[in-house]
């Protein structure tokens, strides 16, 4: 069984994968305060609760955005499953052309998703990540990474308003019947989700426009879910990042 670890800004998420199966998923809040210890507790519980047998990891690759839960989730798999994860980096091979200014600074989520976006629909595709941030990545001609955009995604949005605007409250970003709201938390809401679609579908738009071809629209991450409505243009594919590390991993073994 492979482990499959992403490391998010707000979340931490492990699928376990039975071959090209996942079998199961685990997520954790990618909390800055947890110790070791609480991670390991955590996670061991997570196995015994679903009957899961240390003996049966043969792998684990690791996407990390958060540098110092990457040592410990490291340390986790090596001294307690005797596992020597790869991590997605320079050193790993992707199969990915990437066409930035810098490639080496590329998040390992982006690669991830793009790995995974491109093993199942080849070229010219645009991904929409909405998680702590909100991605837009293009998988241009020949499947190379072209570029992204990177935004603030609707958790943080969401906030920010309820924290430094005395007045407003917390909201569930739940999509109001109007655009135009009428009361406090339905204007809020309506900015988070309305807002967020308009802006995303805008963006894919004029990148799209840049591209000079049409590209098939894909949407992922933890907060894509409160849009699949609005954004019913976009094929939602849940799992997008663990995907690409599953492929990422099969490479690298090989």
């Amino acid at each position: 069984m492979l482990l499959a670890v992403d490391i998010g800004n707000t979340t931490t998420v492990v699928g376990f994968y039975n071959g090209p199966k996942l079998e199961y998923r685990y997520s954790i809040r990618s909390d800055y305060g947890h110790s070791l210890e609480e991670i390991s507790s955590s996670f061991s519980l997570f196995l015994k609760d679903k009957g899961i047998e240390r003996k049966s990891f043969e792998g684990a690759i690791i996407s990390c955005v958060v540098p110092s839960l990457e040592t410990w989730w490291k340390a986790l798999l090596k001294d307690e499953y005797g596992l020597r994860p790869y991590v997605v980096g320079p050193k790993l091979k992707t199969g990915l052309v990437i066409k930035t200014d810098n490639p080496k600074e590329v998040g390992s989520d982006l690669i991830a998703d793009a790995v995974a976006a491109k093993s199942l629909y080849g070229e010219n595709v645009l991904i929409a990540d909405l998680g702590t941030a909100n991605k837009v990545i293009l998988i241009g001609k020949d499947g190379a990474f072209e570029g992204c955009t990177i935004g603030i995604g609707m958790g943080l949005s969401a906030r920010a308003l309820s924290l430094d605007a005395a007045l407003l409250p917390s909201v569930s970003m739940e999509i109001p019947n109007r655009v135009l709201g009428k009361n406090t938390p339905d204007s809020m809401n309506s900015a988070l989700t309305y807002g967020v679609s308009y802006e995303i579908r805008g963006l894919c738009d004029a990148i799209e426009k840049e591209a000079g071809v049409p590209c098939k629209r894909i949407m992922t991450g933890g907060y894509a879910r409160f849009l699949k409505d609005l954004l019913n243009d976009f094929e939602y594919v849940d799992e997008l990042t663990l995907l690409g590390l599953r492929l990422i991993y099969e490479r690298n073994r090989k």
